[in-house]
């Protein structure tokens, strides 16, 4: 009987995490997948100090160890530990029931189990031997890299990507449309997020374009960074640092956030200096995407003007971590500090950012920089942070505990565990210091000189304590988890008593606050959707693979990758939108969009425009204006994506001495091209005149102009075809004005081929209801496409000489 149950159990647990678009149900997949990746960075770490320590490797084993390591440490454990934390807190600490758009909330988080999966079995399909950073021509040349292993990091990242930047724009949308709190009481946590929300919307489209950029050099010989073609290698370092200086702040933002919300818990008294804590979030999310990124680069630039200016921003963003740092000290003051492991955490945590802070100085120094880029002081200063950033999570996961599971744990060994984890994590970071000062070069396989090896041998001793810890409070958790006493208090750390404020805005009801439950903890949860997301999440690795494996030469396996991607693509819309007449909105279930009363479509209909129901009225057209913050967002988003690919070909040639030698890009402009583009940028026309007529309510004359508009853009592809097939006479091979072309070109064409898509959901939608966020989404969509033509046309076809210098 008991088997049965548990076997029933397990099976409703799967058929939640399959179904479930809850936000905390999503938070602790998130950790949980956060976790696992933990563990596997944590093995190669190993790996790594064993290669060090006693020369047990060879340099591939060991080159493969130290990208895998980082990869599966930054990408894929302190990212969706820190989404987990959000989906689970955020929601409970602004008072609403779930995300913005839950289904796309779900399929954020199953995107990521391709991601995570691909990269773990990446290294049986070829070396990995990039580092973390994946440096073109490494990452590049297969006599480097043979095979499909970096091929299928490069993937994973690119839907990685994907992933983060959709869960940037839902947690925007959540905070300024689902908030039930003013913004300056909001939980300094949500703050955090909301500033990392920002970085993730932006920096993260730029990751992707370089990666798809290497992708296609690798697979398919683009020569983006082939020197010899008119590549240029530092372009992919200056695409990656856009998106890696931000990234460092996508990775310590969140931790920041929830020491905003232990420690004053754990001292007694309530946070010193809110407001500064609160925008000075804000003030690293602005900082940190202007010309920081060049300090990563110091050495590979010949302008001292460049040096500089990135030398001034980066000085000038360490002034908003100086605020944090100096109100988290205040905040002890006036305090009851007890020896737990929450004040061990947070003491450990402004510790260790304040010393990797102080090893940071030195680097927008730009004579200093030069003596150390290339030093073990950049490896140590960098642990230093991400040992805060652990130290931070993990204080988390500890503070709520009781919350996720309604059980005490072990103080005693929870003190110990973590007093273990921070001391180790100081012996790591300050032995790597140490050898760097004295000048031991990273990125070596072996250590070159006796005099670094005591350091080195320190290192993995601390590594040890580390790791002890890190399992000695893994353990205590899981028993605890199994045999703790029971939570008593809806408030388990009291932290209403002692500073004033709760927990959570959703105050608990019953404890656990577990997978499966309401908000609340009250009781099991009925919401749950369906498979759609959670198997076009697992599926959306199947396009990039499929692609691989044509460009591999493996035709068909690749080609039905593709199509059974786009058949459940397919079949998710029919059942979310067509297949019973409900009237929810315009991208409603699978994306932008909330849903709608459930009034039947003639009602809505009715509505729109006439006289019989004004109030319904005026609800649609605002709902219809509402739409354009979220299309605006995911518009800041492309724009990001095409400004990487743009800004990667003026880059190249202007940066690069060979494209001098080369032949000037052979594309004629007239006159096939010339009308396409009038037709194109003439579509504008109809497209703002069927949104101005359904605005109106005039709903004939936005049918009409929607398929005007639909029209055109189907001409400009058709010409376009031609074009590519009968007047281009060059290959995407050929150099590098030929690679960018063929790219920039055809990202274009897929967004036209997106925008009718849209189109034809939206002209469709009006034979079930009334799609007010489509009309807005499909109407501004398509502006933004052309006029990322006018861009693309002028470079790629009149060649003025502002692009040509």
């Amino acid at each position: 009987m008991d088997e049965e149950k548990k076997r029933a159990g397990f099976k409703e647990t799967i058929k939640i995490a399959f179904t479930t678009t809850s936000a905390h149900d999503i938070g602790i997949m998130y950790i949980v997948i956060g976790i696992v990746s933990l563990i596997t960075g944590s093995l190669y770490a190993a790996l790594i100090r064993d290669q060090l320590t006693l020369n047990n490797l060879g340099a591939e084993e060991y080159y493969n160890a130290v990208s895998l390591h980082g990869i599966f440490m930054i990408f894929f454990m302190v990212m969706p530990i820190s989404t987990g934390f959000a989906n689970y807190l955020i929601p409970r600490m602004i008072g609403a029931k779930d995300l913005y758009w839950p289904k796309v909330n779900a399929l954020s988080f199953w995107i990521l189990v391709p991601a995570v999966t691909m990269s773990i079995i990446a290294p049986l399909f070829g070396p990995i031997n990039t580092g973390w950073y994946m440096y073109a021509p490494l990452s590049t040349d297969l006599q480097v890299n043979g095979g499909f292993g970096v091929t299928l990091i490069e993937v994973a990242l690119m839907i990685a990507g994907v992933s983060s930047t959709l869960t940037g724009i839902n947690f925007i949308m959540t905070i300024l449309r689902l908030r039930k709190v003013p913004f300056f009481k909001m939980s300094l946590f949500t703050w955090s997020f909301f500033a990392t929300a920002i970085l993730l919307m932006v920096a993260l489209p730029p990751l992707t374009a370089g990666l798809a950029m290497a992708f296609l050099e690798r697979m398919w010989n683009l020569p983006f960074f082939n020197a010899a073609l008119g590549g240029n290698p530092l372009l992919w370092q200056n695409v990656f640092w856009f998106f890696g200086h931000p990234e460092v702040y996508i990775l310590v933002l969140p931790a920041m956030g929830l020491v905003g919300e232990i420690l004053p818990r754990a001292v007694g008294r309530q946070i010193y200096g809110y407001k500064a804590l609160a925008l000075s979030s804000m003030a690293i999310a602005f900082l940190s995407v202007l010309g920081v990124w060049m300090h990563h680069m110091f050495t590979a630039l010949d302008s001292d003007v460049v040096r500089e200016i990135a030398a001034a921003t980066t000085m000038a963003i360490a002034i908003p971590s100086g605020v944090k740092v100096v109100n988290w000290t205040i905040t002890f003051y006036g305090g009851k500090v007890k020896f737990s492991a929450l004040t061990i955490g947070m003491i450990g945590f402004i510790s260790l950012f304040l010393v990797g802070g102080i090893t940071g100085v030195f680097f927008p120094l730009i004579p200093v920089d030069l003596a150390f880029n290339g030093t073990y002081l950049v490896v140590g200063h960098f642990h230093y942070m991400v040992f805060a950033i652990l130290v931070g999570l993990l204080s988390g996961l500890v503070y709520y505990f009781p919350y996720f599971t309604g059980k005490w744990f072990d103080h005693e060994l929870a003190r110990t565990s973590m007093f273990m984890i921070v001391v180790g994590a100081f012996v790591v970071a300050t032995g790597m210091s140490i050898d760097g000062v004295l000048g031991m070069p990273r990125r070596y396989a072996v250590v070159p000189s006796p005099i670094y090896q005591p350091f080195q041998n320190l290192v993995t001793v601390g590594g040890v304590v580390e790791g002890i810890g890190a399992l000695l409070l893994f353990g205590t958790l899981i028993y605890a988890w199994l045999r703790g006493p029971l939570v008593r208090t809806m408030d388990p750390w009291n932290s209403e008593q002692l500073i004033g404020i709760p927990d959570f805005v959703i105050r608990p009801i019953a404890l656990p606050l577990s997978f499966g439950k309401e908000m609340d903890g009250s009781i099991p949860e009925h919401r749950h959707g369906s498979f759609f997301p959670s198997v076009f999440g697992l599926l959306l690795c199947f396009p990039p693979l499929g692609f691989m494996l044509m460009l591999a030469g493996i035709v068909t396996p690749g080609i039905l990758m593709v199509l059974t991607f786009i058949g459940v693509g397919m079949a998710w819309l029919y059942n979310d939108y067509f297949r019973q007449p409900r009237p929810v909105s315009g991208f409603g279930n699978m994306g932008l969009g909330k849903v709608l009363s459930s009034s039947p479509p003639s009602t809505a209909e009715a509505s729109l425009g006439g006289v019989d129901n004004p109030v319904t009225q005026q609800t649609g057209l605002e709902i219809s204006r509402k739409a354009k913050t979220p299309v605006l967002f995911f518009i800041i988003a492309e724009i990001f994506l095409f400004g990487s690919f743009i800004g990667g070909y003026i880059y190249d040639i202007n940066e690069t001495p060979t494209v001098a030698t080369l032949p000037r890009l052979a594309v004629d402009w007239y006159p096939l091209p010339l009308i396409m583009t009038v037709i194109l940028l003439s579509s504008s026309i109809p497209a703002h005149l069927a949104y101005h007529n359904f605005m109106k309510g005039r709903m004939r004359a936005f049918k009409y102009f929607g398929v005007l508009t639909a029209v055109m853009g189907f001409s400009f592809l058709m010409g376009q075809l031609y074009e590519f097939t009968h007047i281009v006479k060059f290959s995407p091979q050929y150099d590098v004005y030929t690679a960018f072309f063929f790219t920039i070109v055809s990202l274009h064409a897929f967004h036209v081929i997106m925008g009718l898509v849209i189109w034809a959901i939206t002209l469709l939608r009006t034979r079930i209801t009334i799609p007010f966020q489509l009309s807005t989404a499909s109407s501004f969509y398509w502006h933004f496409v052309d006029a990322v033509w006018v861009i693309v046309f002028t470079m790629f076809y009149l060649q003025l000489p502002i692009y040509h210098p």
